[in-house]
């Protein structure tokens, strides 16, 4: 009986991708892979911390899905929240809706900063066109410091009025889940 090569490669395929959904070689790729590229989740290692109230934060930002450009200064003094996004980044589209939902809720209260990376105004205007987000969208004009540049897409921030860090998370999120609205809520009520 003689094989057809198309139906041996094709075997050979399905034991491949078998071995990568069903046995740990697929999570060792998973991990590989992840860090190979900037999609997924991270395992950053490198601390990146910075104070908005660092002269070096004075970042220029052009605003876009109706929002007017602005400056990271002016929003010194603020509980903020940036995010580190790109339309062509999964997890980062996968937060999305929460985010948007956020926006809904305390837009009116606090600095909403998503900042695109790696991305361009004539693919990410028509995603959130598309997907009717709202949320202050902005393009950094100004070079980002090293301390401020994400290792990883998404990446978040929420600043206390101090300017300091209070939460960072180098994943996609739910970012209207209650432990959030109640985090945001305590730091719009400190001095």
């Amino acid at each position: 009986m003689k094989l057809d090569k198309r139906i041996l490669f094709g075997g050979i395929g399905l034991v491949i991708l078998g071995l990568f959904f069903f046995t740990p070689i697929g999570d060792w790729a998973t991990d590989m892979l992840n860090k190979k590229t900037l999609s997924g989740q991270s395992v950053e290692k490198i601390d990146r911390n910075f104070n908005l109230n660092d002269e070096a934060l004075a970042i220029s930002l052009k605003g876009y899905n109706g929002t007017a450009d602005t400056n990271l200064a002016e929003l010194r003094g603020k509980v903020v929240f940036i995010n580190f996004w790109g339309s062509w980044c999964p997890p980062c589209v996968e937060e999305m809706p929460s985010i948007q939902k956020l926006y809904a809720s305390k837009g009116d209260q606090i600095a909403m900063v998503l900042i695109t990376m790696k991305d361009r105004p004539e693919k990410f205007v028509p995603y959130l066109q598309e997907n009717q987000y709202t949320m202050p969208v902005y393009e950094a004009n100004s070079l980002l410091p090293k301390s401020m540049i994400p290792g990883s897409f998404p990446t978040t921030y929420i600043l206390n009025k101090k300017g300091e860090i209070v939460l960072k998370e180098i994943k996609s999120k739910d970012w209207n889940a209650p432990e959030v609205h109640e985090l945001i809520e305590k730091l719009i009520q400190e001095n």
